[in-house]
């Protein structure tokens, strides 16, 4: 009983990561759409899509490969580990950050181009979230003091300082002081992750050992979190339902990923049979959710978006329910991700990856011409079901040779 009660808590532990994801936005939102109309929504959204989808690529994958990594690690040599991935993101992020910035700025509406540019920036600069670390070594808690803890503060200031009368690139200006404060706790947690000169040294040569995974995940936002971006350039009239949607389903995902968060340590720490039975078991987990999720996502979504988009941008029920199979889809494909880091080979996800951008790529801008946010959506379905039947025929083939 006692050990049932202890993994409990170590499972509603990791919940309160995803959970306070979704709380930070969820305190913002309804401010910027009462403030500022569907407009503001749409380049706040334009700005959270475009920052995301770089720091997903500027990361290097250390949020893919990185907590089963360093799960069966030594103390000396995870912190190793840390301090590689800080450096080597180094190279990666400020660049992103730039990059993101000046395209929300050519995409975002007018009025609001200098508002979605800052949060865009600002938001790539969640590449260096240690959060990765400390799923890794089982200690979630730490994740809610130093990141998910000042997220919930900074948006609860930003919404009471929207509603006051603030302009929307508040938004972005608190957003930036997020990394920071989530990297200094991280120092004040683990002993030892000031970067030395020889890590700075190995910086470039850590970038090219991770380039395959970092390259899958540059390519995989194409139709992950890069879609807002697609739809306010083939169709800015549906921006609004379509980001509705998009924020609705994230923020649903982020509290289902209190799941595998869990998982990877929990399949990472084992070998042998015990770890091909714990596999198994987190696939049909992952089937199981996503039929559920999906299911909520469909029949509660309209009624959620009437009430936290004040009326601004109500998705309707055909776009819920193509929302709710890609929800399904979505999980089905992270649980056979996770069995390819699980057996060594984390790279053989970039097979499954560019095949997705590509159909994703012809699929979501077009189809969001010719029928709105259903046709993004469809798109996007389309590609996580490319992704997953690649993923599910490479853990077959390498599955079978372990």
């Amino acid at each position: 009983m006692r050990q049932w009660r202890s993994a409990a808590h170590q499972f509603l532990s990791y919940v309160l990561i995803p959970a306070s994801g979704f709380l930070a936005p969820l305190l913002v939102i309804p401010a910027v759409t009462r403030q500022f109309g569907a407009e503001g929504w749409a380049a706040m959204a334009i700005g959270q899509s475009l920052g995301g989808s770089i720091a997903v690529a500027t990361e290097l994958g250390w949020g893919v490969v990185g907590p089963q990594r360093v799960a069966g690690l030594a103390e000396p040599n995870r912190v190793a580990e840390y301090r590689r991935s800080l450096t080597s993101r180094a190279c990666s992020v400020p660049i992103g950050a730039l990059a993101a910035g000046s395209i929300a700025f050519w995409v975002a509406p007018d009025k609001f181009a200098v508002a979605a540019a800052v949060l865009a920036f600002a938001t790539t600069l969640q590449g260096f979230s240690p959060s990765w670390y400390f799923i890794g070594v089982g200690k979630p808690k730490a994740i809610w003091l130093i990141d998910s803890l000042p997220k919930i503060i900074t948006a609860l200031i930003t919404a009471g300082l929207i509603l006051a009368g603030a302009p929307l690139v508040t938004l972005g200006l608190l957003t930036v002081l997020g990394p920071p404060i989530a990297l200094i706790g991280a120092h004040r947690l683990i002993r030892g992750t000031v970067p030395t000169r020889e890590d700075w040294r190995a910086g470039p040569r850590v970038v090219r050992e991770q380039v395959v995974i970092a390259s899958g995940r540059a390519v995989s936002v194409v139709y992950t979190a890069l879609p807002v971006t697609l739809v306010g350039i083939f169709a800015h009239h549906s921006v609004a339902e379509f980001a509705a949607s998009d924020r609705l389903m994230r923020m649903g995902l982020q509290i289902l990923q209190a799941v595998p968060l869990r998982l990877q340590s929990w399949i990472g720490s084992v070998f042998g049979r015990k770890k091909a039975r714990r596999i198994r078991q987190a696939q049909r987990l992952g089937l199981g959710l996503g039929i559920s999720a999906g299911t909520v996502f469909a029949l509660a979504a309209p009624f959620a978006s009437s009430i936290i988009f004040s009326g601004e941008a109500t998705i309707s029920y055909p776009v819920a329910f193509c929302g709710g199979l890609l929800v399904f889809l979505i999980q089905v494909s992270t649980s056979y991700g996770l069995s390819l880091v699980a057996i060594g080979r984390a790279n053989s996800i970039t097979k499954a990856i560019i095949p997705s951008a590509i159909v994703g790529a012809c699929l979501i801008g077009p189809s969001s011409a010719a029928l709105g946010a259903v046709g993004a959506i469809l798109g996007q379905c389309a590609s996580e079901t490319t992704g997953t039947l690649v993923q599910r025929r490479e853990f077959k083939k390498r599955g079978s040779k372990k």
